[in-house]
């Protein structure tokens, strides 16, 4: 089995938006990752970055009282499907994707892959369904709903990749477990922004707080029985922990 980190786009973004209780005026450039695990199996990407319209209309996406807060800074290369193509890869050659959660910059990409199997949790689903408001971006959903799985908690994809249910950020965050040959990986998704939000002191923004804390417990004890973890969009983990991305390969 291997890992490839995909760079797909970044933010700047105003701190508050990452931490709720901090007064704004904090600038960053927050990156944006998809993921591609390849197995004996199957070719597996979690999350799909974001969609065409957030690069070219992103206030129409997003409103135009977010931009001053949360500006995409995307070019036609962050698109998935041009990262994949990098690789060698189509859309048709993904055999599953998953969706951490259906947010604009994590199911956006979705776009390119409408004829493709999707999996997410059935709270994300159900979530996305009926707040248009939260969720802006209906690329998500698959042409053919067949081919849209709904989970129910944490879920074995294969042996050694496992989603974990982490509600919090929203009712149907997942974050995902992989056991590669020398360390387990845990890439959190937003159920931990960055690396300053693994604390339970510093809370990203959350639906639920409550199950966030939760969330965020389970995930510190998987990292303290070794998992490494990696943080949706902390802006320098990469280049200061030594985390290659694509076209590197984890195995």
């Amino acid at each position: 089995m291997t890992l490839t980190i995909i760079p797909v786009g970044f933010f700047d973004s105003d701190w508050s938006v990452l931490s709720p209780d901090a007064a704004p005026g904090r600038r960053l450039r927050i990156p944006v990752y998809s993921y591609l695990i390849r197995t004996a199996h199957s070719q597996i990407l979690f999350d799909t970055g974001c969609s065409h319209q957030c690069r070219v209309d992103p206030a129409g996406l997003l409103g135009d009282d977010t931009i001053p807060y949360l500006s995409p800074e995307l070019t036609p290369d962050d698109h998935i499907s041009a990262q994949l193509q990098k690789l060698g890869l189509v859309p048709k050659d993904i055999d599953l994707v998953v969706n951490s959660h259906c947010h604009f910059d994590h199911a956006g990409g979705n776009e390119a892959f409408i004829s493709n199997h999707i999996a997410m949790q059935s709270a994300e689903y159900e979530a996305a369904a009926s707040d248009r408001q939260a969720y802006p971006d209906l690329a998500y959903r698959p042409a053919d709903p067949a081919r849209l799985t709904l989970l129910h908690g944490d879920t074995d994809l294969e042996p050694k990749v496992t989603l974990i249910f982490t509600p919090g950020h929203t009712l149907g965050h997942q974050s995902l477990l992989l056991e590669l040959s020398d360390r387990a990986v845990l890439i959190t998704s937003d159920a931990v922004y960055t690396r300053a939000h693994f604390s339970t002191d510093c809370l990203g923004a959350a639906q639920d707080p409550d199950l966030a804390r939760k969330s965020l417990k389970r995930l510190l004890e998987m990292v303290q029985d070794g998992a490494r973890p990696f943080f949706s969009h902390d802006p320098d983990q990469a280049v200061q922990e030594g985390w290659r991305l694509s076209p590197y390969e984890y195995v």
